[in-house]
C-alpha cells in the first residue's frame, strides 16, 4: 500500500478551516452592555384614546455603541415624542438615529401611540439594533446587534372607566349618561400635556376613610395623574351624581368631599370642605344642581387618589 504525504497546502487549508469553524462555535463578538426598560403610561386606556411609554436605554458598557437605532412595530405616526436626544421622527413610523452611546450614557424617551377602538389590548414592540433596520425591511439578512421589548396595554370600554395618555392638555371622562345602572360619573382635566391620566368610580372601586363621619353618598371616584404625582396648581375633578342618588332636601353648604391618598406609603384622609368662590384654592370644593336634578360637584386637589361625596 502507497502512504501520500500531506503537502504543505492542503495542510495550511486543513488549519484554515479548523481556526473558522473555531471562531464560528465559540468566539463570536459579544452583544453590547445595552439595557432597554418600558413602562406603560398607563396600565390600561380607553378603547381608541392615545397609550404612552417611557423608554430607557442605558449602555451598562464597557464598550461604546457606535451607532444606535430605535424603532417600533406600529406601522402608523407616534402621537407624541419627547427625547432626551436629538434624532428621532414620529413620521411615517417612530424611528431614531442616536448616533454613538458611549458606556454609561442614557437616553429617555416618552412616546404614545393611538391605540385600537377595539379589542381587549395593544401590544407593542420597541427594537434597538445597530444597523438603522426596521420592522419593514424585507431581507432580514442584518448582521447587528438587536435588542427588543415587548409591552402590553389593555384597553378598557366600561362605562366607569376612562384613561388614555393626554398628549395636550385635555379632560378624560367616563360615562356621563346616568341612571340608574350608572349612578355617578367622573371627569379629571389633566394639568399638563404629555401626563397619562385614569378616572374610574362604580362598585368596584373603595377606599378606606377613617374621616368619613358625615353622610357618605354616591361612590367613590378614583383619580391617576401622572402615575401618582402631586401638582401645586391643583388638578380639577368633576364627580356628577345621578339625582335619584342624591339624598332629599339637599343643602348645597353641607356638601363635602371625603378623600383618601397615600403620603410616603401610608394612607391620608381629608374633608374638602373649602368653597373654590371666588378662586380656587388647593383642596376646595363647588356643588350645584342640574336642571335635571342631578348633582355635580367641581373639586381642585393637589392630590390623586379616591374620592366620595358626602354631607357634613
Amino acid at each position: 500500500m502507497t502512504r501520500q504525504r500531506p503537502t504543505r497546502f492542503t495542510a495550511a487549508v486543513a488549519a484554515a478551516t479548523l481556526l473558522a469553524l473555531s471562531l464560528i462555535g465559540g468566539a463570536s463578538a459579544a452583544q453590547p452592555g445595552w439595557e432597554m426598560t418600558v413602562v406603560k403610561l398607563p396600565d390600561a386606556v380607553s378603547p381608541g384614546a392615545d397609550a404612552g411609554y417611557r423608554i430607557t436605554i442605558v449602555n451598562n458598557g464597557p464598550s461604546n455603541i457606535s451607532q444606535l437605532y430605535l424603532t417600533d412595530s406600529v406601522a402608523a405616526p407616534a402621537t407624541y415624542l419627547t427625547s432626551t436626544r436629538a434624532g428621532c421622527v414620529l413620521s411615517p413610523v417612530l424611528y431614531c438615529a442616536f448616533g454613538a452611546l458611549n458606556a454609561g450614557d442614557q437616553i429617555v424617551l416618552t412616546v404614545a401611540h393611538a391605540a385600537p377602538s377595539s379589542g381587549s389590548s395593544f401590544a407593542v414592540t420597541f427594537m434597538l439594533n445597530t444597523t438603522g433596520a426596521s420592522f419593514n425591511d424585507k431581507g432580514k439578512n442584518s448582521h447587528g446587534d438587536t435588542l427588543t421589548r415587548t409591552v402590553t396595554t389593555g384597553l378598557d370600554g366600561d362605562q366607569n372607566f376612562a384613561g388614555g395618555f393626554v398628549v395636550a392638555t385635555g379632560t378624560v371622562a367616563n360615562g356621563s349618561s346616568l341612571g340608574r345602572r350608572n349612578i355617578q360619573s367622573t371627569a379629571a382635566t389633566s394639568p399638563g400635556a404629555g401626563l397619562p391620566v385614569t378616572v374610574e368610580d362604580g362598585s368596584g372601586v373603595t377606599f378606606g376613610c377613617i374621616l368619613c363621619t358625615g353622610t357618605p353618598f354616591g361612590e367613590w371616584s378614583e383619580i391617576n395623574v401622572a402615575e401618582g404625582a402631586s401638582f401645586g396648581s391643583g388638578i380639577e375633578i368633576v364627580i356628577t351624581i345621578y339625582s335619584k342618588s342624591v339624598p332629599k332636601n339637599l343643602d348645597l353648604s353641607k356638601v363635602v368631599v371625603f378623600h383618601t391618598y397615600q403620603v410616603g406609603g401610608v394612607d391620608v384622609t381629608d374633608r374638602i370642605d373649602t368653597a373654590c368662590a371666588p378662586t380656587p384654592v388647593p383642596d376646595c370644593l363647588t356643588a350645584q344642581l342640574l336642571g335635571n336634578g342631578d348633582l355635580e360637584i367641581t373639586i381642585w386637589t393637589l392630590h390623586n387618589g379616591g374620592f366620595k361625596p358626602g354631607l357634613k
